[in-house]
């Protein structure tokens, strides 16, 4: 009987131990985010490394590479192509218009190369926190350090968003395959189990999205 007991606490010790394997991201259709740091990188998959456990994803030939660079809130222009993730707050943008418009807290800013302009166009929710959503769109306007991130044509299509000196300023642009490499931060796009794109910080810096 003891021997037997053992037996069973030795295979439960084994089966806690393969699931801290990587795991296949699988949600149906809907696209999943992956944050974190590669472990692992083969010719058609990679390991990331994540506050939750460690996740596989399979490396399509046509894959999508960004690359994230260091920028300067100098570099922010009218017409500037931009992409925001925030928050609202509860207070007024100081930027006058016909209608006064809700101030949100930008948790980092990207500016875009210009090849990338147009890239997915519009204001829709995040899943960073609870509450945050994520625009992209041209500067409309600048006032101090508030820009307005406009992405239609009406006066409602557009988010006043502060940025703060201590979040992050970057630049995205298009990059090669041979980012995607072990120790690198990146941010993936992914629907069953297959990576969409890859959002690779280069130099060290990690995606804040």
């Amino acid at each position: 009987m003891k021997n037997r007991w053992i037996l069973v606490v030795f295979m439960v010790a084994i089966l806690a131990g393969q699931s801290v394997e990587a795991q296949q991201v699988t949600e149906g259709n809907k696209e999943t985010h992956v944050r974190g740091k590669i472990a692992q990188v083969a010719a058609d998959s990679v390991v990331v490394d994540t506050n939750t456990g460690k996740v596989r994803l399979s490396l399509p030939p046509d894959l999508t590479v960004l690359k994230l660079t260091k920028a300067d809130f100098t570099d922010v222009a009218f017409g500037v192509y931009v992409g925001s993730v925030s928050k609202r707050l509860n207070a007024y943008s100081p930027i006058v218009r016909d209608s006064m418009s809700w101030l949100h807290h930008g948790f980092e800013l990207r500016i875009f190369d210009e090849k990338l302009r147009g890239l997915a166009l519009g204001h829709t929710s995040w899943d960073l926190t609870k509450d945050s959503v994520i625009t992209h769109g041209w500067v409309d306007d600048l006032e101090t350090r508030v820009i307005s991130i406009k992405y239609g044509p009406t006066e409602e299509e557009e988010t006043d968003v502060d940025i703060p000196r201590d979040v992050p300023i970057l630049m995205l642009s298009l990059g090669e395959r041979n980012l995607i490499k072990t120790g690198a931060h990146v941010f993936v796009g992914a629907e069953k189990g297959t990576a969409s794109f890859v959002m690779v910080g280069d130099g060290g810096i990690v995606p804040p999205l």
